[in-house]
């Protein structure tokens, strides 16, 4: 209890705010895909024609009408603007753990943010422009900001306890909290008089007002002291970083990933990674394209997902102490109902038709995401027991792998699933719940609550280097 009254909630919950607005900018295009097709830009093959059946009040008939229509990106196009976006976030996480070793936790934070504005004031009007491999550039280089995930956990870890169960929750709260408020939000935005170039434009206003708060909150006694005595600027970026714990952490790389367990945590990880991404980034253009309902609907059913998972990640966690059992069956018990729950529900999608049985489908697709958050007391409970302290470095590990996962979703749709074709999404949920099925049968047997070697005290590996005479000085990770 003493160590809880001096965790700075507000300050965790503000760092949050701003990761969860630096997500919410690269997904606000995945709400507004299914708006790009009123632009045209007179390409003859991406016209495409719909049958409309008008009524004559006067003459009391009615007869068909053909409308033809011209979409802005081919389908393939739009969602391959998807994909590219986990390619920057693994291309940026060594240069972004580069800064924040070199610059600190706020400055290092606060150019993530930058990253993430300058792509988003320039898409809309790259779209305008017609200009697809220019847009590919500004969706790779906003996938860079995502990288903000590794100075944001290394700046918790200093306030958190990482050996707490709760700690993957909270750590990762913020990807489920920006789906949750961006696609009714920008949905609302993108079918209004004001367009969908608003919404990008609103996530970008949202980060600088966040930013500008973080930026501000430290504006204390101690920082006028220091900003008189180094100058404003420099005490601005420097103060957070004076205030910050350092580590002495010397990791043991090469035993890490010769440890099998540890791949079998990464493989377990990467197919959550894709599940989660499936109903993430493609439930808005599942729900419109291919059941049915109207864009908002579509937002609205998307955001379900998120909810259901932050209640069943809560409530696994907190069943898990509850239970009498060993460590490795709770672990056990509850992936297997993560992935079991969610692996059956996307197999039986695929033999169901949504022109017939509109609703049962969104239904179950909802219900396949239910309760993938039970993963938190399953695979990443089991990540968090056998790295013991060096769990932070695993979790960023973890962050890369489900950035990889992403890449690896987005593409299965674009070579898959076809927007109004069924049968095609069909294959897809077959292929992620059969995935769903093999990883969770290999963690099933090779979970282990056992702290790993390398994670005990004393350790030595021949991959760290020995201590300096003369050591350098030592940065936060």
């Amino acid at each position: 209890m003493e160590n809880i009254k001096h965790i700075p909630f507000f300050f965790i919950f503000l760092c949050t705010l701003c990761m969860s607005s630096i997500y919410s900018n690269p997904t606000v295009y995945q709400s507004t895909i299914n708006f790009l097709h009123e632009f045209r830009n007179s390409s003859e093959s991406d016209f495409y024609e719909e049958v409309d059946n008008q009524y004559d009040p006067e003459k009391q008939t009615s007869r068909d009408v053909i409308v033809k229509y011209v979409y802005y990106l081919s389908n393939p196009q739009k969602e391959s603007l998807i994909t590219v976006t986990s390619v920057g976030t693994v291309l940026a996480a060594t240069p972004i753990t580069y800064a924040y070793n070199n610059m600190g936790f706020r400055r290092s934070f606060v150019m993530c943010a930058f990253i993430s504005i300058i792509p988003a004031l320039f898409f809309p009007i790259c779209v305008n422009a017609k200009t697809y491999l220019l847009a590919i550039i500004l969706r790779i280089f906003q996938g860079c900001s995502l990288a903000a995930f590794i100075p944001y956990v290394c700046k918790l870890s200093v306030f958190i306890p990482f050996d707490h169960i709760t700690v993957p929750i909270i750590v990762f709260a913020y990807s489920h909290i920006s789906e949750i408020f961006v696609h009714p939000i920008v949905s609302h935005m993108a079918s209004s008089s004001l367009g969908w170039h608003s919404a990008h434009y609103g996530a970008v206003i949202t980060i600088l007002i966040i930013f500008f708060v973080f930026v501000l909150i430290h504006f204390d006694e101690d920082f006028k002291e220091r900003a008189g005595t180094i100058g404003f600027c420099n005490a601005m970026f420097e103060y957070e970083r004076t205030r910050s714990r350092t580590f002495d952490l010397r990791i043991p790389y090469l035993s890490i990933y010769q440890d099998f367990r540890i791949w079998v945590i990464f493989f377990t990880s990467f197919a959550y990674g894709c599940a989660l991404q499936l109903f993430y980034q493609f439930g808005p253009t599942f729900f419109h394209k291919v059941v049915g309902h109207s864009e908002i609907s579509s937002a609205y059913f998307t955001i379900i997902a998120p909810i259901l998972n932050l209640i069943t990640s809560c409530s696994s966690v907190y069943l898990y102490g509850k239970l009498a059992n060993s460590e490795q069956n709770k672990m056990r018990f509850f992936n297997t109902v993560a992935f079991g729950t969610c692996g059956i529900f996307l197999f039986a999608l695929g033999f169901f038709d949504p022109v017939h049985h509109k609703y049962i489908v969104t239904v179950m697709y909802i219900l396949a995401s239910s309760l993938l958050g039970c993963a938190y007391a399953g695979h990443l409970r089991m990540n968090q027991l056998r790295s013991g302290h060096l769990h932070l470095f695993l979790l960023v590990n973890i962050f890369i792998v489900n950035s990889a996962a992403m890449f690896f979703s987005s593409l299965l749709n674009v070579l898959i699933a076809k927007n109004t074709d069924y049968s095609s999404w069909s294959t897809l949920f077959i292929v992620h719940a059969i995935f769903l099925i093999i990883a969770n049968i290999i963690f099933f047997f090779f979970c282990s609550s056992e702290r790993a070697n390398w994670a005990k005290e004393g350790y030595e590996d021949s991959s760290i280097q020995p201590y300096r005479d003369e050591p350098l000085p030592q940065f936060p990770l």
